[in-house]
């Protein structure tokens, strides 16, 4: 199981850590902790016209859980909370229908996210995979946890 879930592709996002560290002045700023496993992401937040400018990290958790973090680190500028929550629910649906494999998504920026597709069949991991968008979400709702 560890084999299959820890792809060199997850690996190597999770050990790039875009996006990791705390943004100075972010307008936002939310932790959000997994009780299940332990996962714990902070994120912090810039914002100009509803659409994320500037966007940091500082993830301790699971492998699975970076790496979704790098991505979003990667992708989420230029975004708004709607347009992040499409994403993560297309993310979530996959997931549970094992169709990341040759999932295309509606920006091809998000295609990395295919990389989860052997978390597919681990259900329990899930959340691993999409704590980072659920973070950034509230963040972007004003909710307090």
């Amino acid at each position: 199981m560890i084999d299959q879930l820890y792809q060199k592709a997850i690996l190597k996002h999770a050990a790039t850590a875009r996006a990791s560290g705390v943004l100075g002045e972010a307008d936002l700023k939310l932790t959000v902790h997994n009780p299940l496993c332990g996962d714990r992401i902070t994120v912090y937040v810039n914002l100009e016209e509803g659409k994320v400018s500037g966007f940091s990290h500082v993830t301790k958790a699971c492998v699975l859980c970076q790496a979704s973090a790098s991505i979003l680190g990667q992708c989420s500028i230029g975004e708004t909370e709607q347009s992040l929550q499409v994403i993560h629910d297309d993310l979530r649906q996959n997931l549970e229908e094992d169709g990341l494999e040759h999932k295309i998504w509606p920006d091809d920026k998000w295609s990395a996210l295919n990389i989860f597709q052997p978390v597919s069949s681990h259900k329990n991991r899930f959340t691993c995979v999409t704590l980072p968008f659920e973070s950034l979400i509230k963040a972007l709702r004003g909710d307090d946890q």
